[in-house]
């Protein structure tokens, strides 16, 4: 077969590999740990399903017709006016585009704004979706180290290093996945003046800005909608990842170009999910964030604690937001002779624990897990958290 040559750019996710070994586990009949899928672990809203199944019945096929390929009006003036409400600045639907999913925003942006050669910063580590894309498109990653000293964040010194006019992107996940870091404002201020200065977007990643446990989210599309390109999902905090419904709040001249090029990504998001996700703008979001956060909360606060207790050699910044831990594992890696990567497979296949590991995601994460805490109760993050200490003994 003559594939091209380009497809290698794109490696293959750890997770989806670490998810297939899961799949076979519990298809043969073992009970496995999972702290691998970042995705929620509570269902969505069980009146909005409701609501959802009569409309669907109801309108059969407006539900199912093909719509804009920036979504439907009612969808992107109802998400313009939550982002309005929540980040304080006023945003109209011209300044959103509904994708089919985060996925899609990521791959519609970088074809929209990247040339050959046009250089790209990204965090060490991060989301680990940015970097083959960016290849594939003929752009150059540039890695900066975001510090585990201080706290994940980068260093003002080691960003500013790198800036000059072959920079047309700096990407900031806030909060961050895999290491749960919430970006300070002084370093969001400071992303969105360079940008400015260089003539380039900072990419603000958002999909758990309404999942934080102290402290509150920062917009960065407050300090400039011409050089931030914002990038939502419904699939962290209405629990609905796979209905593959996102969106980009962006400048508006930004948003014609984006939804020119979307059209050759998919001609328009799911139809069903953009009703659902209007239904819980509407009428779910605020009931439902106050039901589920708390429970995501306790669930990061047993899994700490277990960490602390189980593995108590282990460096982990307790995180502040998101769905994540990211526990630094050197001293039993060393021990063990072995790293990440293969200890994540002896620790699925022997203990039964689900993790990904942390090179996954950049140099930076050698020796780390990336865990989630958002499936397991807290009895069984416990258990899980024993069973991983048990096996690095």
């Amino acid at each position: 077969m003559r594939i091209s040559i380009k497809s290698n750019a794109f490696p293959g996710s750890a997770i989806r590999g670490v998810n297939e070994e899961v799949v076979k586990l519990e298809r043969s009949g073992i009970r496995v740990y999972s702290f691998h899928i970042g995705q929620p672990g509570l269902p969505p809203s069980r009146e909005l399903l409701l609501e959802f199944t009569n409309k669907l019945l109801e309108k059969p096929f407006e539900y199912s017709m093909y719509t804009p390929s920036s979504g439907i009006n009612e969808l992107r003036e109802a998400i313009a006016e939550d982002y309005t409400k929540y980040s304080g600045i006023k945003i109209s639907s011209g300044n959103v585009s509904v994708t089919a999913g985060s996925a899609e925003a990521i791959l519609a942006t970088f074809m929209t704004i990247i040339d050959n050669g046009d250089e790209v910063i990204l965090f060490d580590p991060t989301y680990l979706m940015y970097e083959p894309v960016i290849n594939y498109l003929g752009g150059r990653v540039i890695r900066v180290r975001a510090r585990e000293e201080l706290g994940w964040e980068p260093s003002e010194e080691d960003i500013k290093a790198v800036m000059s006019r072959r920079v047309k992107a700096i990407i900031a996940v806030n909060p961050d996945n895999p290491t749960g870091r919430v970006l300070s404002e002084s370093m969001i201020k400071l992303l969105v003046d360079l940008a400015r200065d260089y003539d380039a977007f900072l990419i603000y990643d958002e999909a758990y800005r309404h999942l934080y446990y102290d402290g509150s989210h920062t917009y960065a599309i407050k300090y400039s909608l011409e050089n931030v390109i914002a990038l939502n999902t419904f699939s962290k905090d209405p629990a609905m990842p796979g209905w593959r419904l996102g969106y980009v709040v962006a400048h508006e001249e930004f948003i014609k170009i984006f939804n020119r090029v979307k059209q050759y990504t998919n001609l328009n998001p799911p139809t069903p999910a953009q009703y659902a996700g209007l239904m819980y703008l509407k009428n779910y979001k605020e009931k439902y964030l106050s039901e589920t956060v708390p429970i995501y909360k306790s669930r990061m606060e047993t899994m700490y604690k277990a960490i602390r207790e189980y593995l108590p050699e282990t460096i982990v910044v307790k995180p502040r937001a998101g769905l994540f831990m990211f526990p630094n594992l050197e001293p039993y890696l060393r021990r063990l002779n072995t790293n990440d990567a293969d200890f994540v497979m002896k620790l699925l296949r022997q203990c039964h624990v689900a993790a990904v590991p942390g090179s996954a995601f950049g140099e930076g994460g050698k020796n780390h897990l990336r865990l989630t805490f958002a499936k397991e109760n807290e009895e069984a993050i416990r258990e899980g958290i024993r069973a991983l200490s048990q096996c690095l003994s």
